[in-house]
């Protein structure tokens, strides 16, 4: 098999699967998750499909570990860009909240599952603890940001054109905010926004630890904002 049908291939079993399996879930489903299913669902999923991914660029794309993270750089020069990352993250959020808001339909209220979510958070510091740790870290950052880079280290091996590589910034960017469906319009565009920032400084520096950083941070914030407030 040559390199072109791998690539194609570890896509087609590593991140498609999963990403339209949940798409479509969230489409059809009728009931809500509990907060235990949010807690252990991201971490088997997630931590399954981190397995999936270093197996398949193990054993099928014959690449290293390492090959995730090929730029220069220093763990707190990484721990540095991800608290850039962040602050850049909700800068954005900030603009795109006083702006594309008003072009948009009106936004959903929040589901009653991550009410629940944040009500038990809120009350309980064991499973704050836990969302906080590993299923922040592991189960959304890690998994997503693992994804992220997969796919577009397969997609860039495809062809080494430059405006090829861009478009594909863009495109995984886009699929990754359709995949926040569930989160509304604006959800898909502000995630879109995020990840093509982030792709592109993966572009930039080959770096993936300052994106798994920040993204556990800029989620981490944001459940604490909240959680504090219902305790209030």
């Amino acid at each position: 098999m040559n390199q072109t049908l791998k690539n194609l291939l570890a896509i087609a079993v590593g991140i498609l699967p999963i990403n339209v399996i949940m798409i479509w879930y969230r489409l059809t489903q009728t009931d809500t998750f509990t907060t235990i299913d949010m807690l252990v669902y991201p971490l088997l999923f997630g931590g399954g499909n981190i397995v999936l991914i270093l197996v398949l660029n193990k054993f099928l794309l014959k690449q290293k570990i390492k090959d995730f993270n090929p730029g220069s750089g220093k763990w707190y020069w990484d721990i540095t860009a991800g608290i850039i990352l962040t602050i850049i993250y909700f800068g954005l959020l900030i603009i795109e909240q006083k702006t594309i808001t008003d072009y948009l339909p009106q936004a959903k209220p929040a589901s009653q599952e991550l009410i629940n979510l944040l009500v038990d958070l809120a009350n309980n510091p064991v499973l704050l603890a836990i969302w906080l740790g590993p299923v922040v870290w592991i189960g959304v950052a890690l998994f997503e940001e693992l994804q992220r880079i997969f796919f577009l280290n397969c997609l860039w091996k495809l062809s080494g054109n430059h405006y090829w590589q861009l478009f594909t910034i863009f495109l995984v960017s886009v699929i990754w905010g359709v995949a926040h469906l569930y989160q509304g319009t604006f959800g898909i565009i502000s995630v879109s926004i995020q990840g093509l920032v982030m792709s592109l400084y993966y572009y930039r520096y080959r770096r993936i630890w300052p994106l798994i950083v920040s993204h556990a941070l800029y989620d981490s914030v944001q459940i604490m904002m909240m959680v504090i407030q219902i305790r209030s």
